[in-house]
């Protein structure tokens, strides 16, 4: 993963694509930052041992945002009334097969969450996993 000041610069480098990808999850009600957006594109170009994959110029918006999905940490969709959030889990990346749950800085201060809290978690009927801060 690029440090943040390698994130600025490719942001820069690649502006016209990056506005591209940002066009693309607008356009299907995502409202994400630039820095999410490469955070994304370069986890999904490390995972076929690249810097950075190159946009085409003309090409599938649809595969490219299920690429950006699937790449991205957590975030919210901006029609999401019902404070609901989507998140994919990251490959730890050790070989352990276990996995990883980025939760976004905007989930955390809406619920007022900060590092170091402890979290209960619980997978419902439906599927779904609930977070839950503790009061210890």
């Amino acid at each position: 993963m690029p440090t943040f000041t390698e994130r600025q610069q490719l942001a820069k480098e690649f502006a016209p694509q990056i506005e591209r990808m940002a066009h693309c999850l607008a356009a299907a009600g995502y409202d994400v930052k630039v820095d999410r957006i490469v955070r994304a594109w370069t986890a999904y170009s490390d995972a076929v041992c690249a810097t950075w994959i190159s946009l085409s110029d003309e090409g599938d918006d649809a595969a490219l945002l299920d690429i950006l999905l699937k790449h991205m940490p957590a975030m919210p969709r901006k029609d999401e009334a019902s404070g609901a959030f989507t998140a994919q889990l990251m490959d730890a990346g050790d070989g352990s097969g276990d996995a990883m749950l980025e939760l976004p800085d905007e989930l955390l201060a809406l619920v007022g969450w900060k590092e170091g809290d402890v979290l209960i978690m619980a997978i419902t009927e439906a599927g779904e996993l609930r977070l839950k801060r503790t009061d210890r």
